[in-house]
């Protein structure tokens, strides 16, 4: 006689089914302070936290059973209460000059985000010496939605946890300690406004730069907004003295109002002015990035606008030339348009450098891989005709 079916669980049964239970927590959600309460709760040594976070931050295992000096009982009561990295990559692509990689990473909810490493060689004259920066998101989407932005395609999902964040630094970290240079710097410049998740980035910038975390210097770290003056505010006033990025666009209200629609809530009028208070508050210089589009903001009038806009300010203007993105309608300006902005603001005796193109041959431009794979989901979805 065969045994009887398990009883399955019915809405008759318990009126709605269970919802499945969270995944855990990433242990980098943790504080360090948090970190070292666990340890106390799991009645482990104090010294203990110190042990679990440099494993975490500072060296290229990718599980808890790695950690060779922790006893067995405490990396299994680790595994079964957090998961050791809150980020899986999904897809990752190599440009043909092997200087930038971009992953799309897969977070536990099944959302999707994209981080990027850029890794700069030498100065062709032998100076300098090679380097590497991540960036990161703060935002599955984005709800400013700047016109010229993959990210914006997409709206705004939610907010990624401190956790969420400081996973995408650490995935490049670790891969950089097995293939040099090693990440020094973190740009908050991929999906989202960094200024509206301001805790969670905040949070994760401190334990990237904590001596207990991953040591970096606080000055190689730079949050970028597109003009979240509430977040600008709080950043000038914040202990953790990170550089600021603000992402212009644009020197007048007429065309940024376009180009970047939180224009319409805070004009350039209250930017420029938070920007010169964040500047007296800190001493710190502002770096104002700049896209260039073919035949939309990349005019003479608009350098000599821009100009005048941040006369009198310790400001670096960084121009970027576009990544082109399908769906949207604008074009990269030509190099020699982008040669002429650059002397103008030279010039008029702006600090002004010019971003070399990076990954364009594997749409390294914020927000594209990712829109490309979501695409490719929903084609695979969508019922047969």
């Amino acid at each position: 006689m065969l045994p009887p079916l398990p009883h399955r669980a019915t809405r008759a049964d318990h009126g709605t089914l269970a919802a499945p239970a969270p995944p855990p927590r990433p242990i980098t959600d943790l504080s360090f302070d948090e970190l070292r309460a666990l340890m106390a709760e799991l009645g482990q040594p104090a010294y203990r936290a110190e042990q679990v976070a440099a494993w975490i931050y500072r060296s290229t295992i990718s599980t808890f059973d790695e950690m060779t000096n922790v006893p067995k009982a405490l990396r299994t009561a680790l595994a079964e209460r957090f998961r050791f990295s809150a980020v899986a990559a999904e897809a990752e692509l190599v440009s043909s000059d092997g200087e930038t990689r971009k992953a799309v990473l897969r977070l536990a909810d099944g959302e999707l985000i994209e981080s990027v490493l850029m890794r700069y060689p030498q100065r062709w004259d032998g100076t300098g010496a090679e380097r590497a920066t991540v960036c990161v998101s703060t935002q599955v989407g984005c709800p400013v939605r700047c016109s010229f932005c993959a990210t914006g395609l997409m709206g705004f999902g939610r907010n990624l946890s401190s956790g969420e964040i400081l996973d995408q630094a650490l995935h490049f970290l670790r891969f950089s300690r097995k293939n040099p240079p090693v990440v020094r710097n973190i740009v908050f410049m991929g999906m989202g406004e960094p200024l509206l998740n301001y805790e969670a980035t905040m949070a994760a910038a401190a334990r990237l730069v904590d001596p207990a975390g991953a040591g970096l210097g606080v000055h190689r770290l730079t949050v970028s907004t597109s003009g979240w003056l509430p977040g600008l505010q709080r950043l000038a006033e914040d202990p953790l003295a990170v550089r600021l990025a603000v992402s212009l666009h644009a020197p007048n209200d007429a065309l940024r109002d376009v180009l970047v629609p939180l224009n319409r809530r805070y004009p350039l009028a209250d930017l420029m002015a938070a920007c010169r208070e964040y500047q007296r508050k800190t001493g710190r210089r502002i770096t104002f990035e700049y896209i260039l589009l073919d035949g939309v903001n990349d005019s003479p009038a608009l350098a000599r606008e821009l100009a005048r806009l941040l006369r009198g300010m310790d400001a670096h203007v960084n121009l970027i030339p576009m990544n082109p993105v399908q769906d949207l309608p604008y074009a990269p300006s030509p190099p020699e348009r982008v040669q002429a902005f650059h002397a103008i603001l030279r010039e008029q005796g702006l600090i002004c450098t010019v971003r070399r193109e990076m990954g364009r041959d594997i749409q390294a431009a914020c927000g594209q891989l990712r829109t490309e794979i979501e695409r490719k989901r929903r084609a695979r979805r969508a019922p047969a005709v």
